[in-house]
């Protein structure tokens, strides 16, 4: 009976790596996978997604499972949608139904292609095939309207591509929100990278524009404040142009504050 019992505990200790294993696994995205060729020593995998595609989405690590083979990892290039490529030297062997885990140093968005370096080994059983996964950051979605500091506003955020120079916020907010609700100044909050905010354009929900020239760099961790000269309310969306100076410490985000102000009274549109 002890015997039984002492296999038993073992067996599920045995198994609760594996199952923290598996709970790991779902989080992963398959990205692409491609057979690796007898005599081929250089593969592209085609991510195939847009920049659309990538707005909420990031990854802090890759995962490259070989199948039906060994393969020789020899060097990993990371081409993203900008043009811009990361070369990552491996020289590892990836065993068959092995992995090969790559930590990103931050997170990566927006990948283009990725481009593989290897030696194969080839054998009658087929060939290889190489999968890549990607591990999703995990990032805390703020909600809209949230309150910020000094009783300010929380109208919304929006990641900053690389290739975008334009990205609209949709305040989201209905008219009775707004009926007792008006805001002297906007603050402009970059986090991740630096944004180089060039104008601004406030939609109301009466379908009024206002275009502020601005033409500042926010540094990242930064702020840029901007008076609206008179109480505003009533805003449907705020839209952006900027320039961005993407890294790879993580993409830009903006967050848009707004500051209530002192009045009381219900203001009109725009």
């Amino acid at each position: 009976m002890l015997r039984l019992v002492t296999s038993i505990a073992i067996a599920v200790l045995l198994m609760q790596p594996a199952q923290a294993q598996r709970e790991r696994d779902r989080d992963w995205e398959l990205l692409g996978e491609k057979r690796v060729g007898f005599n081929v020593d250089r593969d592209v995998i085609d991510i195939g997604q847009s920049e659309d595609w990538f707005r909420n989405r990031s990854y802090r690590a890759l995962r490259f499972e070989a199948e039906r083979s060994d393969v020789h990892m020899i060097a990993i290039r990371l081409v993203y949608l900008n043009g811009h490529a990361e070369d990552l030297r491996i020289d590892r062997q990836i065993r068959e139904g092995g992995r090969l885990p790559i930590d990103l140093r931050g997170e990566r968005s927006y990948l283009k292609q990725i481009e593989m370096t290897y030696r194969s080994r080839p054998d009658f059983r087929g060939q290889a095939v190489i999968k890549v996964y990607g591990e999703p950051a995990r990032r805390r979605e703020r909600p809209v309207a949230e309150e910020g500091g000094r009783g300010e506003v929380m109208l919304g955020e929006q990641r900053v591509g690389f290739r975008v120079d334009r990205d609209t916020i949709n305040v989201n907010q209905s008219e009775d929100w707004f009926r007792n609700r008006s805001f002297r100044s906007l603050r402009f909050r970059a986090d991740g990278n630096d944004v180089h905010m060039m104008a601004i354009r406030l939609v109301y929900l009466n379908g009024h524009t206002e275009d502020l020239r601005v033409d500042r760099r926010i540094r990242a961790g930064g702020d840029m404040r901007v008076e609206l000269r008179g109480d505003r309310s009533y805003l449907r969306q705020i839209e952006m142009t900027y320039r961005s100076r993407p890294n790879f410490e993580g993409q830009a985000v903006i967050q848009v504050f707004a500051e209530p102000s002192r009045r009381r009274d219900r203001v009109d549109r725009g």
